[in-house]
């Protein structure tokens, strides 16, 4: 299959690949999920390059591909309620145009630089819920603090890096 598809579709396919990687992790916060749907996308992406139309953008209609394959993971996960649900993928997964990217890509530059700004345990915690998909339950037996408390303290983290990038967004 790979002998046929055009150097050309495989070049787009490659520059672009950090950037469907990216939105597809932007709605799965577990990285095995984002790596098993980019995958998935890479294969439609592969098997559907005839309906791609030269001259187009390649991001938005991949984009658009990697949001259906996200839709169809997320209906054979139904068993987790902390899963995003194909409903909210829809609505989120709709904006696939350039600017909305450099929007994102400046916000989550602003998020970066935020996330130095939080102390380590912190930025541990953040990093364990959202970048490694660990549960309040796992956190809590892992650090000895209570489930209610975690909550407290990813209520308070969440607040103060939320009021830190628009801060930063303001001030650009």
């Amino acid at each position: 299959m790979a002998d046929d598809v055009p150097a050309e579709f495989i070049d787009l396919l490659t520059q672009h690949q950090g950037r469907i990687q990216s939105y597809i992790g932007s709605l799965l916060t577990n990285q095995e999920a984002t790596w098993d749907v980019l995958q998935e996308t890479n294969r439609v992406l592969i098997e559907k390059r005839s309906n791609f139309v030269a001259g187009t953008s390649f991001v938005n209609w991949s984009l658009t591909v990697a949001q259906h394959q996200i839709k169809a993971w997320l209906r054979d996960q139904k068993r987790d309620r902390h899963i995003l649900t194909p409903e909210l993928a829809d609505k989120f997964g709709t904006d696939n145009d350039s600017n909305a990217w450099e929007n994102r890509d400046i916000r989550m530059s602003a998020l970066e630089d935020c996330m130095e700004l939080l102390s380590a345990p912190n930025r541990q915690l953040i990093r364990s819920r959202y970048a490694h998909g660990e549960s309040l339950a796992e956190i809590s037996s892992r650090t000895s603090k209570s489930v209610n408390a975690l909550k407290q303290v990813f209520f308070r983290v969440r607040k103060s890096l939320s009021n830190c990038v628009e801060t930063r967004l303001q001030s650009q």
